[in-house]
């Protein structure tokens, strides 16, 4: 019998990236299996990760090089591939480079996928030291992050936040799933969060929909599509001025509630050093934030200084949530007051403010409570402000980043015993303010950096410095806009790794018209989709399961479980002795064009910096490493020479443990948060005034850039046309990854048996009420006039104003014969432009209002 080998390597099937082994025998994988060694992903797996097999041997992969021989580009045109070989198309695609560069770099785009992060980075810095600054991750932060990510970075130093499920007692979501579902880091906290559950924690979840967290949650409390910040900024209001109850030693020591602000709505500063003033109520005079004489700061009160009129930012905060009284909120979000008051009095009552837990033998503040929130609440036009609102909550009872409250995953890390490597700890900019985050390409630097005089990008990121993620680069007004603002240059190579904007931004329509300007585009791809149908290039990429990364995860801290346990640093190795195929490895292909084109150099002093590679195993200029040399240096720069790859490919990982002050940073570390967000007054007025000199202005809501975050409405909320009576959005379904995974038999034989996954849900009694029956064929019609045909499924679970849809569903490519046709393509129903987006973060508004009919020319499905 032949021998039998585990691999030990991790999943790329979705964000978590989870430890895996998987089984070889006879130069053939058999089975995929969590790794128990590692704890990414608690040593199991889910079924997305269980079917990666599928995605290895899957019929219809992409094994050899394409080329269009059509030159019409759009929806339903046959590019008319032909196979070329690698050396064919290599040389094409360097010709094209050569000639962009020598022209103008930022003629280039680089576009990712969201489910291979760090693979992708290579991508990205392989575009940098092209010399072009426009980098696209498609349809990721659009969906999914620009708000969430932006206030967990401001406030917790991280991607994201959980609840510290080891000692949380009360935890409420609001639009998210976290432990329980499809998303960043859901498998690897899984099973804190049902421990969580089993020990007694009771979990609220606030959603539209009865979500996979709510369906395991003590309560699910229906809200209208969009309207989180409202219900949040009444339970602050409830907390603030009816019960009296926060954490006022939080406030006063940890944020930057105390900090006096003017009329003007910024701070008031110490005329020498410009610092933020805050007053002491213990001798009656104001001092900088961090003057050490400082002994009582006034959090409350009205104050004089310097002949300016002056209040705390938390006594603002406090009189400005005042007319979010509840029954306003009622109104608005359909959540009666008297359950907004008792989930604001169960919020504070299990705070228990002013307690205190001893955790390896240091003294804590104990706060066991978190308010959640992520993609479905951020999805919208007023994203940002929904995301800040339920953040208050966290913060007016000190419960952020202490044993029990809302933690980011992770903040500090103080790396490996042996090596002191990787190493972030937070820290304060400036005014004494945490400064944002550990993901240099995600989140910019506090305070952000100043507006450019004339954009450089054509995602526009450096003349809007709070996003992340645009819609420019598929938008229908890119043309306009580009115009207006003077940029003088266009897109003519577009480079893809794994991404498909067509199903994953909005409107298949707007985006294919968008795209098929680019005079050239190369895609990476594991098949033929939507998007790599525009392609003149196509090249097989090997999968997660051919393919070597050194490091899995988007920084080692963002796919941990939280809270207390263990480190891991795995590294992603392939499976078997050689690709299938011709697939070839999408890292190798970059080196090899950097050296043909001629920025290896530049290629690798990017990669010393990011990765990083450094010190004596740095890349040297005008050096051609192979993939595997860079990963064996990049081990060895963060463990030293006795753990490199080869280490690495036999144990799979390594493994140490966490440190209290890792998963508490708060209380170890001297900063502020910005309960009172001071610096999007401040970027308001600087951009303002910019975009008033470029003749822009007009094109931007300056009321989303006050300090004092309000619920604003959607332009779902402002449709007057009654018969647009449902509030449609989609959700993430446990079974899926984005549109990834459709073509996966095993998932969707699962989806398939689901009865929901592939259907539009609407309540029960609007289904009755319009003479619908389960499997009935519908027509899903917009205000704006899109329609997208589907099938409706009649549940008690959902909101009765709601209409949801299940994932990024609806491929149309024949190359994906299992995707082809199954869910309902909800993004068909998506506008993109500036204005269906949120002013600060350019978040794409994800909610729309529909009408539904039965579609005469479907059959009933069962």
């Amino acid at each position: 019998m032949a021998e039998t080998q585990w691999i030990p390597s991790a999943c790329s099937i979705c964000y978590s990236q989870c430890s895996i082994k998987v089984k070889i025998q006879n130069g053939l994988a058999l089975k995929i299996e969590g790794n128990p060694a590692s704890p990414i992903g608690n040593g199991r797996l889910c079924p997305k990760g269980a079917s990666g097999l599928m995605l290895l041997y899957d019929p219809n992969r992409l094994n050899v090089p394409l080329m269009r021989t059509n030159p019409e580009k759009g929806i339903g045109v046959d590019p008319k591939w032909k196979e070329i070989s690698w050396d064919e198309a290599l040389e094409i695609i360097t010709e094209k480079l050569r000639g962009v560069r020598a022209d103008d770099p930022r003629k280039l785009i680089f576009q990712r996928t969201t489910t291979s992060p760090n693979s992708a980075r290579t991508g990205m810095c392989w575009a940098l030291a092209f010399g072009s600054p426009n980098l696209w991750t498609a349809g990721g932060g659009l969906h999914c992050g620009n708000g969430a990510h932006q206030i967990n970075g401001t406030f917790h130093a991280s991607w994201s936040l959980v609840p510290d499920y080891d000692y949380c007692e009360y935890a409420i979501y609001f639009g998210a799933s976290k432990g329980h579902s499809a998303g960043h880091s859901a498998n690897p906290n899984a099973l804190k969060a049902s421990d969580a559950r089993a020990r007694g924690m009771r979990l609220v979840v606030v959603d539209p929909l009865c979500n996979f967290a709510a369906s395991k949650a003590t309560e699910w409390v229906p809200i209208r599509v969009g309207t989180d910040a409202a219900l949040a900024l009444s339970m602050v209001n409830v907390l603030l001025n009816e019960l009296d109850l926060y954490d006022r030693e939080h406030i006063k020591n940890k944020t930057n509630g105390p900090y006096l602000v003017g009329a003007d709505g910024l701070y008031v500063r110490d005329q020498t050093s410009q610092k933020p003033l805050i007053w002491d109520s213990s001798d009656g005079r104001p001092k900088t934030y961090d003057d050490p004489s400082l002994a009582e700061a006034a959090i409350l009160g009205e104050f004089t200084v310097n002949g300016t009129e002056c209040r705390p930012g938390f006594q603002l905060i406090k009189d400005h949530v005042r007319k979010y009284s509840p029954e306003h909120a009622a109104s608005i979000t359909s959540v009666p007051a008297k359950r907004i008051r008792e989930l604001a009095s169960e919020f504070a009552r299990h705070a228990r403010i002013g307690s205190t837990i001893e955790i390896e033998g240091k003294k804590l503040p104990y706060r066991p409570v978190s308010a959640a929130y992520f993609r479905g609440v951020q999805g919208h036009k007023n994203s940002l402000y929904n995301c800040l609102s339920i953040e208050l909550l966290n913060q007016v009872v000190g419960a952020s980043d202490v044993p029990g409250g809302a933690l980011g995953f992770c903040s500090a890390m103080h790396g490996h015993p042996e090596s002191g490597k990787p190493y972030y700890q937070p820290y304060a900019g400036p005014d004494g303010l945490l400064v944002p985050g550990v993901w240099p390409v995600a989140h910019k630097p506090y305070p952000p950096p100043d507006v450019p005089e004339t954009p450089n990008t054509l995602t526009l990121t450096d003349l809007f410095p709070l996003t992340m993620c645009t819609a420019f680069l598929g938008s229908a007004d890119q043309e306009d806009i580009w115009r207006q603002l003077g940029l003088d240059y266009r897109p003519e190579i577009l480079v893809n790794f794994g991404a498909n904007p067509v199903l994953s931004v909005g409107n298949p329509g707007i985006v294919v018209e968008a795209l098929k300007k680019i005079p050239f585009i190369v895609s990476f791809d594991l098949f033929i989709t939507e998007f790599s149908e525009l392609a003149d290039i196509v090249l097989p990429d090997t999968s997660y399961l051919e393919r070597l990364d050194a490091a899995p995860q988007w920084t080692p801290l963002l796919n941990h479980p939280s809270g207390p346990g263990t480190w891991a640093w795995p590294i992603r190795q392939p499976v078997l002795e050689r690709p299938v195929g011709e697939r070839r490895n999408f890292q190798e292909i970059l080196l090899e064009l950097a050296d043909r084109v001629g920025f290896t150099s530049e290629f690798n002093a990017v990669m010393n910096l990011v990765f990083p590679v450094q010190g004596d195993f740095a890349l040297a200029p005008d050096t051609r490493y192979t993939w595997e040399e860079i990963c064996d240096r990049r081990l060895k720069t963060m463990f030293g020479s006795g753990l490199g790859l080869e280490y690495f490919k036999q144990h799979g990982l390594v493994t140490w443990p966490k440190k209290v002050e890792e998963v508490y940073f708060l209380p170890f570390t001297d900063v502020r948060l910005p309960i009172y967000y001071e610096f999007l007054g401040a970027v308001g007025k600087q951009e303002r005034a910019l975009f008033e000199r470029l003749g822009f202005a007009d094109r931007v809501d300056w009321s989303r850039y006050d300090p004092l975050p309000d619920w604003t409405p959607c332009h779902s909320h402002l449709e007057k046309d009654a018969s647009f009576d449902l509030y449609g959005f989609y959700y993430r379904d446990v079974l899926h990854t984005n549109s990834f995974t459709y073509e996966n038999p095993w998932l969707d034989e699962m989806a398939r048996m689901n009865p929901y996954s592939y259907y539009a849900v609407i309540n029960r009694r609007v289904a009755d009420a319009k003479g619908l029956q389960p499997g009935d064929p519908i027509v899903i019609e917009s205000a704006t006039g899109r329609k997208v045909k589907g099938f409706v499924m009649p549940s008690e679970a959902v909101h009765p104003e709601a209409l949801a849809v299940g994932g990024c569903a609806g491929h149309y490519t024949e190359a994906q014969p299992v995707a082809k046709g199954k869910g309902i393509r909800f993004n068909e129903l998506l506008e993109v432009d500036l204005e269906h987006c949120d002013p600060v973060n350019l978040t794409l508004d994800l909610c729309v209002k529909v009408k539904i009919y039965r579609d005469p020319e479907l059959s009933r499905r069962h």
